[in-house]
């Protein structure tokens, strides 16, 4: 998962400056991404840049409800509890505050009327070294797949408005914006893509 960790790194920077103090250890960032395998490892898929390394990844579930349960019984949220008490993590009260909520909404947003969704496209990056080469859609059509093969729909994501490559890719297939939310960084667009008829 450090490899994973490496990408979602070099893509979203913002993202971890916005937590930590000072750039956290590989191992630390990949915790999140090893709570995501063990949670559904199917609808984890990882692109190869053809040497060995990480290219880019997608996390799709089709069960995001199952992350919480996971992360207790897998004792992921007590390493984290303990790793954050013993300075390990190198962050302050602030910003476990700001994102505690903000994953807590992440949450129950997902149970809110017609946003509600258990199927996501939960993360996805590509090495920028490696944008602009079709990884990021392949990635989306393997996930999408997976979860058009289980049934799973409607299948939701989260996207900043001012990415706009991204937005144009997810439009190209066959999500909507169907809404906002925001968090401790700014605004989120909802996404959704529902089957055939019921768009």
């Amino acid at each position: 998962m450090v490899g994973v960790a490496g990408v979602f790194a070099s893509g979203f920077p913002g993202s971890l400056t916005h937590y930590f103090d000072r750039p956290p250890r590989s191992d630390v960032v990949a915790e999140p991404f090893a709570l995501c395998l063990a949670s559904e490892p199917e609808g984890f898929f990882v692109a190869d840049d053809g040497q060995g390394n990480v290219a880019g990844y997608i996390f799709a579930p089709a069960k995001t409800s199952r992350l919480p349960w996971v992360a207790l019984r897998h004792g992921f949220a007590f390493r984290w509890a303990w790793q954050w008490l013993t300075g390990r993590l190198d962050i302050g009260m602030a910003p476990v505050r700001a994102l505690t909520l903000n994953k807590v909404d992440f949450l129950t947003s997902a149970r809110k009327d017609n946003l509600a969704a258990d199927a996501r496209i939960l993360s996805i990056a590509v090495h920028p070294d490696h944008q602009g080469k079709g990884i990021a859609r392949a990635l989306c059509e393997l996930g999408l797949k997976r979860l058009d093969d289980l049934g799973a729909s409607p299948v939701r994501l989260e996207v900043r408005p001012e990415n706009t490559p991204a937005v144009r890719l997810y439009t190209r297939l066959g999500f909507r914006v169907s809404g906002q939310t925001r968090d401790s960084q700014g605004e989120w667009l909802i996404m959704l893509r529902r089957p055939p008829g019921l768009a």
